[in-house]
Formats: structure tokens, C-alpha cells, sequence
């Protein structure tokens, strides 16, 4: 309750927000909908022309250049904005990738990749910023999990295995963390359109992408542990968790004959 309290309090105050994979997508609608409202982002990323052109539209977002694959770039960064910003309040793993083919179960290159980013850049991400909310004795940590954490899902074995760790890493953290003043909230959103070119080939945030983010930081203020969404698809992967393994196993198998049916009938 007192941790409630004092995370309503700072919603009334400028915070010091970093962002993962703030250069597209939920990461960069996440940017706009804190520096709207005043406060001091953190905006990290690899791609520099597109943090420097959200920089350019908002004077109190910060660019920081780095991979968060690379504990040592990310520290540095988490670290560089803190102390200019004078601390960190909420902190967003938010950097992520996937692919949902078959393939990427099995391929090792595909898997490697989606565990880098979404395993080893959520971990970096984080144990960056619990180092700094340890030594303040308060702070918000915020992963971008899925509804695909949720259960094993086809097509999605690498990327679904990854967005389960970060639920479990984050719900485990929150224990530890606790104590400490530092809250801890698990983001299961559904798929998410997050991109869209225009005939310039510029990059747009797509509405699907400003109501997640919308939605995501009015979870994160209000002290949510949990965020998921839509409703809908959230009780249905929920519920797809209890079926049985082999239930599982036969409806997929009738997918795939339907699939190869269908592919067979168009040609």
C-alpha cells in the first residue's frame, strides 16, 4: 500500500524515465506519451537518426546510443542518464525481436538472436537500472513480455520461450525487490502493428502502437504488476495454457493439414 501511494506521488511529479528500443514502435510511442507529459526520458537505441529526430521534436528527451546486447554499452548509458537526470525512476526492457516461422525453433542462428536481444538486452536493461534504484532505495522496473509467455504457442517456440523467461525473471525480481523500494511490472500485450512506411519510406508510429503505449503507461502509474491486453486474446492464451499438452498437440496438427490443404487447393 505505502509503495502505491508513493508511486500515485510520482505520477504528479516530472520522473526519470529510460526506454529501451525507443527508436520505433511501442518503445518510441512510450517516449512521446512521457515527454508529452513533461518528463525526462531516456531514449536508447542503436539507430541515431531516429532517436536524434524524437530528440529534435521533444527538448526533454535524452538520445543514448547503444546495443543492449552489450552489458558494458548498456551501463553506460543507464548510468550517463541517471546522473544527468539526476536519477531514474522507471526503467523500460523494452528492446525486443521476433519472428514467427517454424524455422526459428530449430534454426540456431534465428534463436540465438531473438534470446541476444530479448533474454540478454532485457538482463542488461535491468540489472543497469537495479543497480542505480538500489543505491536511491525506490524505483519502477517495467519488462515488455507477451501474451506469448503466456504458453507454448506454434511458430513462436525461441520467442515465446524468451518473453516466459522475462515473466519469470521480473515476478522473481519483484520478491527480492521488494523490500528495497523497487516495484516490478510484467507487460503481456497481444501483437502490436508497430510500423508503417509511408511512399518516403519514413518510419510512422501506427495508432495500434500509440493505444499500447497509451495503455502500458496508465498501467505502470496506476502500480500495476501485471499489464495485458486486449482482453479478449489475453483470456484465450491464458485459458490455451490450461488445455492439456496433447489437446495442444492435435489441434495444430489439424492447422497444419488445413494449411497444407489450402495450399494445395491454390495452386
Amino acid at each position: 500500500m505505502r509503495m502505491q501511494q508513493q508511486q500515485q506521488q510520482q505520477t504528479s511529479q516530472p520522473l526519470r524515465v529510460l526506454i529501451t528500443g525507443a527508436s520505433s514502435g511501442i518503445g518510441r510511442g512510450l517516449a512521446q506519451w512521457y515527454a508529452h507529459r513533461g518528463h525526462t526520458v531516456g531514449a536508447l537505441a542503436r539507430r541515431q537518426d531516429l532517436l536524434e529526430e524524437l530528440a529534435a521534436a521533444h527538448s526533454n528527451v535524452v538520445p543514448l546510443i547503444a546495443d543492449v546486447c552489450d552489458a558494458e554499452q548498456t551501463e553506460q548509458a543507464v548510468s550517463r542518464f541517471a546522473l544527468e537526470a539526476g536519477g531514474l525512476d522507471v526503467a523500460y526492457a523494452n528492446a525486443g525481436v521476433g519472428q514467427r516461422t517454424r524455422e526459428e525453433g530449430w534454426d540456431a542462428d534465428r534463436a540465438e538472436l531473438i534470446a541476444q536481444v530479448n533474454v540478454v538486452g532485457a538482463t542488461n536493461t535491468i540489472c543497469a537500472a537495479t543497480s542505480i534504484m538500489l543505491e536511491q532505495g525506490r524505483g519502477h522496473l517495467v519488462g515488455i513480455s507477451s501474451l506469448a509467455g503466456h504458453c507454448p504457442l506454434p511458430d513462436a517456440a525461441a520467442y515465446g520461450a524468451s518473453k516466459a523467461w522475462l515473466v519469470f525473471y521480473l515476478r522473481s525480481l519483484a520478491m527480492d525487490l521488494g523490500p528495497c523500494g523497487i516495484r516490478c511490472t510484467v507487460v503481456m500485450p497481444g501483437y502490436v502493428s508497430t510500423q508503417m512506411v509511408d511512399g518516403t519510406g519514413v518510419e510512422l508510429l501506427t495508432p495500434q502502437a500509440r493505444r499500447a503505449a497509451d495503455r502500458i503507461a496508465q498501467g505502470v502509474a496506476r502500480g500495476q504488476e501485471t499489464i495485458r491486453f486486449p482482453r479478449r486474446v489475453s483470456l484465450l492464451t491464458r485459458l490455451a495454457g490450461l488445455t492439456p499438452a496433447s489437446l495442444r498437440a492435435s489441434m495444430q496438427r489439424r492447422r497444419l493439414h488445413k494449411r497444407a490443404t489450402s495450399r494445395s487447393q491454390g495452386r
